[in-house]
């Protein structure tokens, strides 16, 4: 299966969209998929290196610290991923790349999987100061991005709730990120010391670990509250692992609570050095209820490390109180955890056994075949689109084009027009220049949406405006036309040529699709009047075909094809009439 990843996080970043993404590639390179990325550059130059392909993009630490939006076309990566031809996209961010992932999903008509990552209700401070006018714009924005979606990953349970709470109509599966259990592992009591020692750390202390960014969302503050009210005698070292912007707060406020002895900062550590201060660690505690998937709970659970946390429905059925830690909902709480943890080596010796129980019910391969089990879903519903052109718009306007057409042929019967050649081109010039733009907008329609085919307008030109005039405004008309087919199927893809032609005709012309010859077999097809040239150009737009490409095409083949439908029909046209 050809699987492409968009992200707008990606290494050296280090955060848990980054975590799962890389995660998730790996597996998946793993059971024998091709898997590529697409990505932001961490500068204004597009690149592509080992699979992943980097959008030139700019820094929006304004708005959040290390986010960088999309800053350059990226029309060259679109032609290159629409020749690969993915059969699903997954997406993983709502912002730079998910556009291109949507346009991409059209036009290749594939499934797109999104994997909401973010609880967004709690980082909207950072923009918009109303917490509730930010709850609506969360709601709204989801319930817009979740249209373009077939299927969303939720992480947790929590977070399909909250899908469902924003109205998502899309089908939503819930699959955990699995953890890496090659790179976070436990390692022995026995060689804890040591550990320590390397990495400046006290020996004796039980430690308490908090790995992940120092940010207002992640609630530190309140472990340094709730360890100050800790007597003094039993107060354990809090480790942070990480850095943020509200690192020089929380020193200021270990200060000013007579903590400096009692809180260590390590600062930002490199990815993969994170596992030995877990290694290092007694138990890992976290106040924050802002979580989505909690990889760094997993990730301390496979290190061995009982878990002391805020209460949270993304932790429900993870963290069970005194299986493999706690989860608590107000100080006592937490001090009652903390004594429970402190009581023995026994209790402590259980709760690693459980930690590492449950570490193992989330193996990364796990969390891939689960992806993969979604993408499957997706694929098949995709697959049972109906063909054909069942009622719809363009039917519809078809049928109305058609009756039209036809309402005017008896109104000419009638007047005589169609009986007497003369007496239909003097109705026509006395129309003056309106009868041509008329009658080139008509043939532009046309080829949009289908009404006659194509070879009686041809015919129609001729003998209403005579061989020059007549051959002219065909060819206005009907490359305007083409134009704006290649257009609608550029934005709108795939899905709209399966319900505007039959499912026979698609399967037909696809073979064309896999070849890198697309455009000979194109341009010859336009020159010569035998392949159905209004579908055709519908179909270009749904490869990686460029616009001045199109038009070269379109501008240099078309004038045979229509001189010859034109000479031809009238010619048979005349046969007939002086048979008669």
């Amino acid at each position: 299966m050809k699987i492409l990843l968009t992200t707008d996080w990606w290494t050296p970043a280090v955060n848990g969209v980054v975590r799962s993404v890389t995660l998730l590639r790996r597996e998946l390179l793993a059971q024998g998929h091709d898997v590529k990325v697409l990505t932001l550059s961490p500068d204004s130059h597009s690149f592509e290196e080992d699979g992943v392909i980097y959008l030139g993009s700019l820094s929006a630490d304004r708005v959040y610290p290390g986010a960088r939006v999309r800053f350059t076309a990226w029309n060259r990566w679109m032609r290159a991923l629409t020749d690969w031809r993915p059969d699903v996209i997954h997406s993983q961010c709502e912002f730079s790349t998910f556009l291109p992932a949507c346009r991409l999903a059209r036009r290749c008509n594939c499934p797109l999987v999104h994997t909401y990552h973010t609880a967004y209700e709690d980082y909207t401070r950072y923009i918009i100061p109303s917490e509730r006018c930010g709850h609506v714009a969360v709601k709204e924005l989801t319930k817009l991005f979740s249209g373009r979606c077939d299927a969303i990953l939720a992480p947790t349970g929590k977070v399909a709730e909250m899908l469902d709470q924003y109205g998502v109509t899309c089908p939503v599966y819930t699959v955990p990120t699995g953890i890496d259990l090659d790179a976070f592992y436990p390692v022995e009591p026995a060689d804890k010391p040591a550990l320590r020692r390397a990495l400046g750390l006290p020996e004796g202390e039980t430690i308490l670990v908090s790995v992940g960014r120092l940010a207002a969302e992640k609630n530190h503050g309140e472990l340094l509250r709730l360890l100050a009210k800790e007597p003094a005698g039993r107060r354990p070292l809090l480790l942070f692992v990480g850095d943020g912007p509200v690192r020089a707060q929380l020193e200021q406020q270990a200060a000013d609570l007579g903590l400096v002895d009692r809180v260590m900062f390590a600062g930002m550590v490199p990815p993969g050095e994170v596992v030995r201060y877990y290694q290092a660690g007694d138990a890992f505690v976290c106040a924050s209820q802002s979580e989505t998937q909690g990889l760094t709970y997993f990730e301390a659970l496979a290190c061995g490390l009982p878990a002391i946390v805020r209460a949270d429905p993304c932790l429900d059925g993870v963290v069970e109180d005194g299986v493999n830690g706690w989860q608590w909902k107000d100080a006592a709480g937490f001090h009652a955890a903390l004594e429970a943890f402190c009581a023995g080596d026994g209790v402590r010796a259980r709760l690693r056994a459980g930690a590492l129980a449950t570490a193992g019910r989330y193996a990364a391969p796990h969390f891939a075949a689960q992806a993969v089990e979604v993408y499957e879903k997706a694929l098949d519903a995709r697959s049972r689109i109906p063909g054909g052109l069942p009622p719809s718009v363009p039917a519809a306007a078809s049928g109305v084009g058609f009756f039209l057409c036809l309402w005017l042929a008896v109104w000419a019967w009638q007047k005589g027009l169609l009986t007497d050649l003369a007496a239909l081109q003097a109705w026509v010039a006395g129309l003056g220049p309106w009868a041509a733009v008329a009658f080139v907008a008509f043939q532009a329609v046309q080829v949009v949406v289908p009404i006659l085919p194509g070879g009686l307008g041809c015919l129609a030109g001729v003998v209403l405006f005579g061989p020059w005039y007549g051959f002219a405004y065909n060819y206005v008309g009907i490359c305007a036309g083409s134009l704006a087919a290649f257009g609608v199927a550029r934005y709108c893809g795939r899905p709209l040529l399966e319900r505007m032609f039959s499912r026979k005709l698609l399967l037909k012309y696809d073979r064309w699709l896999g070849q890198k010859s697309f455009s000979k077999w194109f341009a010859l097809a336009i020159f010569l009047p035998v392949a159905p040239d209004d579908f055709l150009c519908y179909l270009a737009g749904t490869t990686s075909m460029h616009w001045g490409q199109f038009t070269f095409i379109i501008l240099t083949c078309k004038p045979f094809a229509i001189a010859a439908y034109s000479t031809g029909l009238t010619v048979a046209m005349n046969t007939v009439l002086r048979l008669l």
